[in-house]
């Protein structure tokens, strides 16, 4: 799998609310380069987790529709007409 290559505007957001998170809630004042590689360690770490619980999501909500989609073709079958009067 490859790694997640974030927009860099979207990385830099990150980075800085990094940042302030880590200065507000631990005191610690954490470089932009720290920053980036914290971010990009944790990206490496969580990339698989994340994407293997998508394609579970996934495969319970095409499963589900599925099941759905199976009871309507079988509402609409056609029932034998009787030919006896």
């Amino acid at each position: 799998m490859k790694p997640i290559k974030l927009p860099k505007d979207e990385k830099e957001a990150i980075i800085s609310d990094l940042q302030e998170h880590m200065d507000i809630e631990h005191g610690l004042e954490l470089g932009h380069l720290a920053a980036e590689q914290l971010i990009d360690y944790m990206l490496g770490l969580l990339t698989s987790p994340i994407y293997n619980q998508a394609i579970e999501d996934a495969l319970t909500a095409v499963r589900d529709r599925m099941s759905v989609l199976e009871d309507d073709l079988y509402a609409m079958k056609a029932t034998k007409k009787s030919t006896r009067r």
